[in-house]
């Protein structure tokens, strides 16, 4: 008997070094590779009611934009811009875009946009730091505002503004 608990005792002291050491070490295998993929809760692909739930849920101040699906936000001291695509019917978002008030250091707000995202930058000249984030959203920082947009949507549309 005394030799289970002191068995126990041991396994305890173990699993909680072990939490100390890595504190990701309880967490279930299904979310270690879990990756943020939203600006504030938005997130290309989600339809205009799936964003209007969030403005609602969260209380966020925002109007719509003259007869369009786009939504202009203030947030924790951020201007947040939603595109949606007015042609479906569901008018998925395409494109997020927060510009930041006082971003502060850009190399401690990379690092924290990296740690938030659980992804690793690369730099682009035009666009600044890059992460692909989800599944096809890339997601961009140029020192004041953060762009988040669907990779194959945007395309398609650059090829649709190139034939006008």
């Amino acid at each position: 008997m005394k030799i289970g608990i002191v068995v126990a005792g041991l396994i305890i002291v173990v699993v909680a070094a072990l939490v100390a050491i890595q504190p990701g070490f309880l967490k279930p295998a299904s979310l270690v590779d879990v990756k943020k993929s939203d600006i504030l809760g938005f997130s290309p692909g989600m339809t205009f009611d799936e964003t209007n739930k969030v403005v609602t849920q969260r209380r966020y101040r925002c109007r719509q934009l003259r007869e369009s699906y786009a939504l202009e936000c203030a947030v924790d001291g951020a201007k947040v811009t939603i595109a949606s695509d007015e042609t479906d019917a569901r008018h998925p978002i395409w494109r997020v875009n927060a510009e930041l008030n006082n971003p502060g250091p850009q190399d401690a707000a990379v690092k924290s946009i990296s740690d938030q995202f659980n992804a690793q930058p690369t730099r682009d000249a035009r666009e600044g730091w890059i992460w692909i984030v989800g599944r096809g959203l890339k997601l961009s920082y140029d020192g004041a505002a953060l762009k988040l947009v669907d990779e194959a949507e945007e395309a398609r549309r650059g090829k649709e503004g190139s034939r006008r």
